[in-house]
């Protein structure tokens, strides 16, 4: 299949759904490409005009006589089927369907969707929609949308799955002088999917940041390995955390939002960077595409007012940034400069009545004091404030500048000259402290993640991870009682297979059986099977420290009797465990996003393993982190190291150091046995009990579906 370029930038464009009404989308997409001084061919299709707008009129694809890159569609849904056929046999190489009323709609819209998805896809064209807003390339002079406005010409790739966020973004682009490279509405996503445009545009040479706004992700590990290898930011808004969002998706886009933490985990462990609004949003791709990205985490601060220097000091601090230790050097040059009640410490203050100059000095000494890494400019609006010639400043120290510099200014009215200076010459700023800082620790965060990837990545590959299983996925899948667990001796064979440590353990409904294996290690656990009661402690289906045989027939009869009251099964079997001594309980759970066949067709994320605190009281403390995996040794450690358990595990206060190598071996294992046996949907191993030298599994729960 050919690549997007014949869609993104066409030489040739067809339009069919012209008419003589100007408010007509299909009139809107053509006067858009004439307006925005598209250079190539343009052909009007409508068989019941021969003229339109001064231009000749065409009755159908195959009448045009030349080759068409592209062609664009906006004529009812029911029309659009025989109108693809065309292009197929005309050999057109893209397509974009305007029209809604397809798989948004119902069964029957989503039956032609499929039939022209599947006609474009063997002949090798690619189809952008349907039901979308169309794409706009300012690089070509290409609007081929029914958008309000073109927008400036920049080094911002955006791609949208709502053409009113597409629309949102580029007004608010225009006011700010923001610049894009393309602006893409994605719709339905019959073929052309965020996979392609996000690898597209990595490639892109004149693409420096992507912006997306998505509401599920398909193909979402390809998405991670594009990303995780990319050395171009992607800025992320991604829709559809509440119940209530997830059904306006559907009806929307016909499109199901994937689960919020393993979205959430994954995006942040592949760099890609993900925004709460479309106003987060707007002020990274402005961050990104007009400064450079800080080298650490050092921020100096100059401002004419004590108490915005202070509520910023406050906010860098709190976001995990680092007030800059101003050299000696720099600010005795800095003090000669200022009068005597200024603050030459970090914030600097130049105080209230600073004109313009005043800013100038500690401005240039900090662009060249190696301690600091960003510089961060406040104004406030005082009488006696050269509010424009401040900003004018700003801007030529911005120019020569290799730390990024970023500047607030407070207020409203008297303010808003001076800011639109600094959107004009491209400089970032804010009328809010905390949207600055937030965008200086995410952009720091991201430059500190393009360093630790190319020394540890995140990731490792799947097929590096994979050990073929050596059960039969059948034996699982037939294995498994009806509320999807699968049974004990299962469980314990596959968490052998893969060398998880098991404490010594039976299963059996017959008394005589079970005091048998007991006699050769009290004191014993007894507890109802996973198949019979999945939480035992909620229930009470779990006795400790049994030590004789007769204690160990009286718990036998009482557990037995409770779980037949609870269940009805007259003969449950009893699990019965060595009773192991230990220091710390461990939690280790997985959960599936995706098909089983998650690992192989890319239908979604895969599973998100978490660990940390384990016990009855694990949701209460909720001392965990969380991996997407495959993830590798190095970022698993990263990722525990931020855990109160693991700091415990690793000899706080003097306390013996405990077996957190086998906890990391543990941990790996796991991952490995579910990417083996990716049928498992979700996993549950609480405790784990970590002794001096073990980590033993002694409550396994694997669920399938």
């Amino acid at each position: 299949m050919n690549n997007l370029d014949s869609l993104l930038n066409p030489k040739s464009v067809a339009i069919v759904g012209v008419s003589s009404d100007p408010g007509k989308i299909g009139s809107i997409l053509l006067l858009n490409i004439i307006s925005a001084g598209f250079e190539g061919d343009i052909f009007i299709i409508n068989p019941k005009y021969q003229e339109l707008f001064d231009r000749k009129v065409y009755p159908s694809i195959k009448a045009v006589g030349e080759e068409i890159d592209l062609v664009c569609i906006a004529i009812p849904s029911q029309f659009v089927e025989p109108v693809v056929d065309e292009c197929i046999e005309k050999n057109v190489k893209s397509v974009i369907i305007i029209s809604a009323g397809f798989g948004e709609l119902n069964e029957e819209g989503k039956a032609l969707e499929q039939r022209i998805s599947n006609k474009v896809k063997k002949a090798g064209i690619r189809l952008l929609g349907p039901n979308c807003l169309g794409m706009i390339n300012p690089l070509t002079k290409i609007n081929a949308s029914f958008a309000a406005s073109n927008p400036i010409e920049g080094n911002i790739a955006f791609l949208s799955q709502s053409g009113a966020v597409c629309t949102a973004i580029l007004d608010m682009s225009l006011s700010r002088n923001l610049g894009f490279s393309n602006f893409v509405s994605l719709g339905n996503k019959s073929d052309v999917s965020e996979v392609d445009l996000i690898k597209y545009f990595v490639n892109h040479e004149k693409v420096s940041v992507i912006g997306a706004y998505l509401e599920e992700l398909d193909g979402g590990r390809q998405i991670l390995d594009i990303a995780s290898s990319s050395n171009k930011p992607i800025v992320m808004l991604k829709a559809g955390e509440t119940e209530q969002a997830q059904k306006a998706i559907a009806s929307h886009t016909g499109s199901l939002a994937g689960s919020v933490k393993t979205v959430k985990t994954a995006l942040n462990q592949s760099g890609i960077i993900q925004v709460n609004g479309e106003n987060e949003m707007f002020n990274l791709l402005m961050g990104f595409s007009w400064t450079h990205i800080p080298k650490g985490p050092n921020v100096a601060i100059v401002t004419n007012a004590g108490g915005p220097g202070i509520i910023a000091t406050d906010t860098i601090l709190k976001s995990g940034l680092k007030m800059a230790e101003i050299s000696e050097e720099s600010r005795k040059s800095i003090k000669d400069s200022l009068p005597d009640t200024a603050s030459v410490l970090n914030p600097i203050d130049v105080i209230g009545d600073a004109l313009a100059a005043r800013y100038k000095l500690p401005i240039e000494t900090l662009i060249h004091d190696d301690n600091v890494d960003s510089i961060l400019i406040i104004l406030t609006p005082q009488l006696v404030t050269q509010i424009e010639d401040t900003a004018k400043l700003i801007i030529e120290s911005a120019k020569f500048s290799k730390k990024p510099i970023y500047a607030v200014f407070l207020g409203g009215k008297y303010v808003s000259f001076g800011i639109q200076r600094m959107y004009d010459a491209k400089v970032p700023v804010f009328d809010s402290i905390r949207e600055a800082v937030d965008v200086i620790s995410c952009m720091y965060e991201y430059g500190r993640y393009k360093d630790e990837k190319n020394e540890h990545p995140r990731f490792i590959p799947i097929d590096t991870a994979y050990t073929e299983g050596k059960f039969h996925h059948e034996i699982i899948q037939n294995s498994s009682h009806e509320t999807g667990v699968l049974f004990e001796n299962v469980v314990a064979s596959i968490a052998t297979e893969f060398g998880l440590d098991l404490p010594k353990q039976f299963v059996s409904s017959n008394i005589e059986e079970v005091a048998a294996f007991a006699k050769s290690c009290f004191p014993v656990v007894m507890k109802a099977t996973t198949a019979d009661i999945v939480h035992k402690t909620d229930f009470k289906a779990i006795y400790f420290n049994i030590q004789d045989d007769a204690a160990l027939r009286a718990n036998f009869y009482q557990l037995a009797t409770d779980i037949q009251e609870k269940t009805g099964n007259n003969r449950p079997s009893i699990l019965v465990q060595e009773q192991i001594k230990f220091e710390k309980e461990f939690f280790i759970g997985a959960n599936r996003d995706g098909s089983k066949q998650v690992y192989s067709d890319n239908t979604g994320l895969g599973h998100l393993l978490m660990f940390g605190t384990g016990g009855i009281y694990t949701e209460i403390y909720k001392d965990l982190e969380q991996i997407l995996i495959p993830s590798s040794s190095e970022f698993i450690e990263k990722k525990l190291e931020r855990t109160a358990i693991w700091k415990i595990i690793k000899g706080a206060r003097g306390k013996d150091v405990l077996a957190f190598d086998k906890v990391l071996n543990t941990i790996d294992a796991v991952q490995k046995m579910l990417i083996a046996y990716p049928e498992i949907i979700s996993l549950d191993l609480n405790p784990v009990l970590v002794t001096i030298d073990r980590a033993i599994c002694v409550d396994v729960k694997m669920f399938v579906r």
